[in-house]
């Protein structure tokens, strides 16, 4: 049985990269039903108003639907999924970032001491679960020197649709970090080929509808970190979301440009479910982020974002992330809570 807590957050929007004032055109939802004061409000909802019930309509509340036209939202079943058998859909997504590219495997498996592994993904009790694992034993990537010792100490796992997204649509999942420092992710990504050949128009774009980790090691001033970034932006209670154009060989060296934001959360992402949600709107020159049925933030990227990526679902452990013990990082948690769940994943376009 699936347990919701619906739970409010503080509105504390802070804006990265190279989003100015002059840029900023953010949509402050209605006070009463987002903004929180210090007082707990919280409430459980039940299975008869929880938010994002109905599988047939995309999750907005009123007045919250960016849809001006006399276009009707459509369902993508191809990256949709409710997660309600035993087995993942593999006609849907696969669970290995392996890229094969003439005979080159140029998939990406994790940071530097993560590891990708299929093993650590499965659908079960209505969820995707990805599991938070500390191995016993580093491991190696298939793309790993095996002459140098191996170093990926933590196990996580990169889903991907089969199926590219593209521009004019709405995707949206229901989801909950694990109890540990791994991330929950749901983004977009070029696929790992050359630019020339890729369905980006030869650049390297990202669109992060949600990252976020279930715990949070480091103090101020630790050494891990050059400043103190992801201290103050609370990286356990986020809602973190991003435009990035990353460097494309030879197509793009201008260096990483970013727009995007954040806001925080009552809660830790690890104790309550939240439906994150992207517009990305036709012709890549606006992209929307919503948080349970409501807009947020309206993004221009850097340049428009055209073409096709990848939908993933992954859960990684970042390189800034302090390593503590396995007891402080949440690995010596009972499984049921090192899983990043996944409830739902819906794609819409409008027809």
């Amino acid at each position: 049985m699936k347990v919701i807590v619906k739970v409010g957050f503080i509105l504390t929007t802070i804006f990265f990269g190279n989003c100015s004032k002059g840029e900023d055109n953010a949509f402050v939802p209605p006070k009463e039903p987002i903004e929180n004061t210090e007082e707990d409000n919280s409430e459980e909802t039940t299975e008869e108003n929880e938010l994002g019930q109905d599988a047939n309509q995309p999750t907005f509340n009123e007045n919250q639907d960016p849809n001006t036209t006399d276009k009707q939202w459509v369902q993508v079943p191809e990256l949709s999924d409710e997660f309600n058998g035993t087995e993942l859909d593999t006609d849907k997504w696969s669970p290995t970032p392996e890229t094969l590219w003439n005979g080159s495997d140029r998939g990406w498996y994790g940071s530097t001491r993560s590891l990708f592994d299929a093993n650590n993904a499965s659908v079960a009790e209505g969820y995707l679960r990805i599991e938070g694992k500390k191995y016993d034993t580093p491991q190696y990537s298939p793309k790993d020197d095996t002459s140098k010792p191996a170093n990926r100490r933590y196990g996580g796992a990169y889903l991907y649709g089969k199926t590219y997204a593209k521009e004019g649509y709405y995707m949206e999942a229901k989801m909950k970090a694990s109890g540990t420092a791994m991330s929950a992710a749901f983004w977009l990504k070029t696929p790992p080929i050359p630019c020339s050949s890729n369905a980006s128009f030869g650049e390297n774009l990202e669109i992060d509808i949600q990252e976020c980790v279930g715990v949070f090691t480091g103090e101020k001033g630790d050494a891990w970190t050059n400043d103190d970034w992801a201290v103050d932006s609370k990286w356990d209670r986020i809602f973190h979301y991003n435009t990035h154009r990353h460097n494309a060989g030879n197509c793009y060296t201008g260096g990483k440009q970013t727009k995007g934001g954040k806001l925080n959360f009552d809660q830790k992402n690890s104790e309550a479910f939240h439906i994150y949600a992207a517009y990305w709107h036709p012709g890549g020159e606006r992209i929307d982020f919503f948080i349970d049925g409501y807009i947020v933030k309206q993004v221009t990227p850097a340049i428009p974002f055209k073409g096709e990526l990848r939908l993933i679902m992954s859960s990684n452990f970042y390189d800034w992330i302090e390593e503590t013990t396995a007891e402080e990082m949440g690995f010596n948690k009972p499984l049921e809570e090192r899983y990043t769940r996944f409830d739902w994943v819906r794609t819409w376009r409008l027809e």
